[in-house]
């Protein structure tokens, strides 16, 4: 299947009714069912199940992409694109970047003196600029609302302005 059968990707989405979590369930299964294959390498049937297994694979990331929009290239992105991007993808590109940085370091003789590392340095920065501006922006972290549960589960028995009283204390507090 080295060519995407568009009828196919199509038949398998409508299988899925177009939806991520059950894509995504489906694409854990199969990397499972590889992973346990792998283990067997001496099956008679090795070579048959791999290249079911593969196909699979390999039609439900196109399902994923039809349904998503192709996966943008870490490699390529744009300023534009960076502002766009969410917490969470802004981390894993960074590590992507990183990963890149680090192959392309010394691909000719003089370390970091090549224009595919200075590239990978320049999208880093701006992921960075982004992490910062999303981390100063997304109000409160998981330890702050943990700590203002906390207060609210001491303030069962307390009146509503006690219980304002104590979240502003606690507000106040990490100020």
């Amino acid at each position: 299947m080295s060519t995407i059968d568009m009828q196919a990707v199509k038949a398998k989405a409508e299988l899925l009714s177009y939806d991520m979590v059950k894509i995504q369930r489906e694409l854990k299964r199969i990397a499972s069912v590889k992973c346990r294959l792998k283990k067997n390498p001496r099956l008679s049937t090795f070579n048959e199940e791999m290249t079911k297994v593969l196909q699979e694979e390999y039609l439900l990331k196109s399902v994923r992409d039809l349904v998503n929009g192709p996966r943008k290239n870490v490699n390529t992105l744009t300023q534009d694109e960076v502002d766009k991007m969410n917490a969470e993808e802004v981390i894993k590109a960074i590590k992507a970047i990183q990963s890149k940085k680090y192959h392309t370091r010394w691909l000719n003789d003089e370390e970091c003196n090549n224009d595919a590392y200075r590239e990978a340095c320049r999208i880093e920065d701006m992921l960075k600029h982004r992490r910062e501006s999303l981390s100063h922006s997304s109000g409160a972290t998981k330890y702050e609302v943990q700590k203002l549960l906390d207060v609210l589960k001491t303030c069962k028995d307390l009146s509503t302005d006690d219980c304002i009283k104590r979240i502003e204390a606690v507000i106040n507090e990490e100020v």
